[in-house]
């Protein structure tokens, strides 16, 4: 099930994710991971920067952390890995109408980048993860996936969302015992959601 309400992660402080790096480094259980996220909302302020209500802030700082923390458990098995795709969310795009030239695949249910736009996230995006040999899916909604490992199996995946959509998405690709890492959106929303473009660059440069 989908957030019920939107958020907008840029306006915090980097020490807030580096903290989180940190708490990570320390091989935490997830049954601290609760208390954890309740701790830095209450340090950091999360609910007043953001807007959210406190409950709110403690679920997507709680999610935030379960999915790092699963990108470490995958890590290992998805390092090495020749045949890989990465799933952009189609909110990421610069324009949500004819505007955006992305060209619709109805076998995959997704559209393929033509680049229009050079300060658009999808094509800083597609154009990095091409030039390493990654198959780039634009999604329009998470029921695409299965139809496009229908047609194609990979080796790993990258996927980039918001963090209750990954949670979900994680779960039926260890089924496929397809390992996945996974970039969090920094906003949410219908439109001009964001993620970090350096993240993604780490991530497939390793």
């Amino acid at each position: 099930m989908a957030y019920k309400f939107t958020f907008d992660l840029t306006k915090l402080p980097k020490k807030l994710f580096d903290e989180i790096n940190c708490i990570l480094d320390k091989k935490i259980l997830k049954k601290d991971i609760c208390p954890i996220s309740e701790d830095l909302v209450c340090k950091f302020n999360i609910d007043s920067l953001t807007g959210l209500s406190q409950q709110d802030a403690k679920i997507l700082i709680k999610d935030m952390i379960e999915v790092q923390l699963n990108n470490r458990s995958l890590k290992k098995y998805f390092s090495g890995k020749n045949d890989k795709a990465l799933f952009l969310p189609h909110c990421c795009r610069k324009y949500m109408d004819s505007q955006c030239k992305a060209i619709f695949n109805p076998e995959t249910s997704s559209y393929s980048c033509t680049h229009c736009s050079s300060d658009c996230l999808v094509n800083q995006a597609t154009t990095y993860a091409n030039k390493k040999d990654y198959d780039v899916y634009v999604l329009p909604g998470a029921s695409c996936v299965n139809k496009i490992l229908d047609k194609h199996s990979y080796e790993g995946i990258i996927g980039i969302a918001c963090t209750d959509e990954i949670k979900m998405a994680a779960k039926s690709l260890l089924k496929l015992k397809i390992p996945i890492q996974t970039i969090p959106l920094l906003k949410n929303g219908c439109s001009s959601t964001t993620f970090s473009i350096t993240n993604l660059i780490d991530l497939i440069a390793k």
